[in-house]
C-alpha cells in the first residue's frame, strides 16, 4: 500500500506474464535499445526466454476518506474473449485479493474507468445465474461520455473493433441497464481529490485520473503506456493505440507534468505496481521506483 497525502492506494493484481513481443507493441523499437536497457528489464519486465515484456493487468483501490473508489477492472472471470487468450475464459483470484486489500464488492462506492478495453472492465461484471451482474451492487460506475459512446453499437459514433467484439454486451451494458453506469466529461472530479484529465491516443477519449491530496499528487495513467522502455523512448508511437501519433503528444505531456510536480505514476500493466516517479535527464526521461509501501 503507498499513501497521498490523506489517500491509501493499493494495488489489486490479476496476472503478471509475457506478453508483447517488443516490436510488435513499438514498431520503432530496436535490438540496440533493449540491448542498451537490458540489465534492469530482465527478468522482472522482460522475458528473455520468450523474447516479449512482461506486463501486469491491476487495478488500484483507492480509499479517499470519504469513499472507496477502484480505478479500472482488469479482464474478469469466464469472459469470452477468444480472440485474446489472456482473458478468454479464466478464472481468477481476484476478488480475493481485493478482499486482501480490504473491500468486499459492497464496500465500492465508486468504479472509474481510464477506458473500456477488454482488459480494463472485465470484473465490471460477473456471471451469476446465467446473466451478467454488476460486480459492486452499490458503486457509480465513472467513465467518459465519448467512451461509452464509442463502443455502443446504438450510438453513430460506434467504432467496431474485433479485440472488444464481446465487451460491451458483457461488461458495460448490464452497469447501464442496472442504472449504475455514470457519463462525465474532461474534468469531472470526485471528493475533491479524484480529476479526469484527457489522454488520448491509445483510445480517443482515453483518460487518466489525477489524485491530489494535501501536497502530494498521484496519477493512474492507464494505458498511456503498457511498458517502463516507453519512459526512456516516449516518441515511440505504439500499436495498441487508435491514434499513435496522439498518443505520443499525451505521453510526453503526462512525462513532462510528473516530472515538473513530483506526482507518482500507477499505470495498468507496469510491473510492479508500487507506481514510479519520472525526472528529466540530459537525453529526456527516466523513472526511479516508488519505494514507499505504508
Amino acid at each position: 500500500m503507498a499513501r497521498v497525502g490523506d489517500a491509501v492506494i493499493a494495488a489489486v493484481e490479476e496476472s503478471v506474464q509475457a506478453s508483447f513481443i517488443p516490436q510488435q507493441l513499438l514498431p520503432e523499437c530496436d535490438e540496440d535499445a533493449l540491448a542498451r536497457h537490458m540489465h534492469w528489464m530482465a527478468p522482472l519486465h522482460y522475458d528473455p526466454g520468450a523474447g516479449r515484456f512482461r506486463t501486469s493487468v491491476r487495478s488500484y483501490l483507492v480509499r479517499t476518506g470519504r469513499h472507496t473508489v477502484l480505478i479500472d477492472c482488469c479482464g474478469g472471470n469466464h469472459k469470452n474473449r477468444p480472440y485474446f487468450p489472456r482473458f478468454h475464459q479464466r478464472e481468477h483470484d481476484w476478488l480475493d485479493r481485493l478482499a486482501a486489500a480490504g473491500a468486499a464488492p459492497e464496500q465500492v462506492d465508486y468504479v472509474m474507468c481510464t477506458h473500456l478495453h477488454a482488459d480494463h472492465v472485465g470484473w465490471n461484471t460477473v456471471l451469476k445465474d446465467g446473466s451478467w451482474v454488476p460486480t459492486f451492487p452499490n458503486a457509480k460506475y465513472i467513465a467518459h461520455r465519448d467512451e461509452l459512446n464509442r463502443w455502443n453499437p446504438a450510438h453513430a459514433s460506434h467504432r467496431f473493433s474485433a479485440h472488444n467484439e464481446f465487451t460491451w454486451e458483457d461488461s458495460i451494458l448490464p452497469v447501464v441497464e442496472a442504472g449504475q453506469c455514470v457519463a462525465v466529461d474532461d474534468g469531472y472530479e470526485l471528493d475533491e481529490m479524484l480529476t479526469v484529465e484527457p489522454t488520448p491516443g491509445h483510445t480517443l477519449a482515453h483518460v487518466a485520473i489525477r489524485l491530489r491530496s494535501g501536497a502530494r499528487q498521484a496519477i493512474f495513467s492507464g494505458d498511456v503506456m503498457h511498458v517502463p522502455l516507453q519512459v526512456h523512448y516516449p516518441h515511440w508511437g505504439t500499436s495498441l493505440d487508435d491514434d499513435p501519433a496522439l498518443g505520443v503528444r499525451s505521453r510526453l505531456r503526462l512525462l513532462e507534468s510528473c516530472a515538473e510536480t513530483g506526482t507518482l505514476v500507477l499505470p495498468t500493466h507496469f510491473v510492479p505496481g508500487n507506481g514510479c516517479f519520472i525526472r528529466r535527464t540530459a537525453e529526456g526521461f527516466a523513472f526511479e521506483w516508488n519505494r514507499d509501501h505504508s
